[in-house]
């Protein structure tokens, strides 16, 4: 589908929910060495590019549409170009305790497992406290936001999903660039590092190591407890939540998915 098509299909929405996203480079090309000529002069001439390789990318949906929350593991720009995007935001202990994230191991790893319009408190109870978000925003044509790495970020586009007679309803469109964080240029290392390590090389060097990066990484996270956030969001979130994951439900769902993107 290309931007033009998927417009015509907003224009002629017929209450149906539709979003639809690309890289700029993929479906405008043209655009992105008109307007964007800069963007590349912006990479770090080093092995360690600061900015998504990909470019910006083009975001649209329908009003009601949305992303479900979760976090991103580079910093994140977000320009409004038409209509509106409510965002909300939490912050990354907050998320972790309250949010209830899929684990890795999880084809939906990184994103809450909460229903933000119908929240089933019986399966998720840690967001019946949940705290108000940090930041709760109404995005217009022209204005930007900054999302840091790992916070937590709902998107909704329209006014459908709450209240406020001064938001225009309608299909909203906007870009978003990632530039890589800093926990995620030390995680590239811990990669890197390891993959130079042979297999003749003695085993105890190697879990040095990636101890010490791994603790560096806790570091720039400020995550002060390591022992406890270790066994709590490593280990028991890893695979509790997948206890009793259907895995032909998800794959139907996966399907279904990737039907309507094509």
């Amino acid at each position: 589908v290309t931007p033009s098509e998927f417009g015509a299909l907003l224009a002629e929405c017929d209450g149906s929910h539709y979003y639809w996203t690309a890289p700029m480079a993929s479906v405008a090309p043209d655009l992105l060495r008109e307007k964007f000529d800069w963007y590349s002069d912006l990479h770090d001439e080093s092995d360690r590019p600061l900015l998504d390789p990909r470019g910006p990318s083009l975001w649209m949906g329908t009003s009601g549409s949305g992303t479900q929350c979760h976090y991103d593991v580079a910093n994140n720009i977000i320009l409004q170009l038409h209509g509106t995007k409510r965002v909300r935001c939490y912050s990354p202990s907050l998320g972790l305790r309250h949010l209830h994230v899929f684990p890795d191991a999880h084809p939906r790893a990184r994103k809450s497992q909460v229903d933000f319009d119908d929240v089933d408190f019986g399966r998720f109870p840690h967001f019946e406290d949940c705290p108000a978000p940090s930041l709760d925003v109404v995005l217009g044509p022209g204005d930007m936001l900054k999302i840091p790495a790992f916070w937590f970020h709902h998107v909704e586009n329209g006014k459908l999903s709450y209240s406020n007679e001064n938001v225009i309803d309608g299909p909203s469109a906007s870009l978003n660039s990632f530039s890589l964080s800093k926990p995620m240029l030390v995680a590239q290392q811990i990669f890197k590092q390891g993959g130079r390590l042979g297999r003749g090389e003695l085993e105890d060097r190697m879990i040095s190591v990636l101890r010490a990066r791994g603790v560096r990484l806790l570091e720039n996270l400020n995550i002060n407890n390591q022992d406890e956030w270790i066994e709590r969001n490593l280990l028991e979130a890893r695979f509790k939540p997948i206890e009793n994951f259907d895995e032909r439900d998800t794959f139907q769902e996966n399907k279904v998915e990737l039907t309507k993107r094509q």
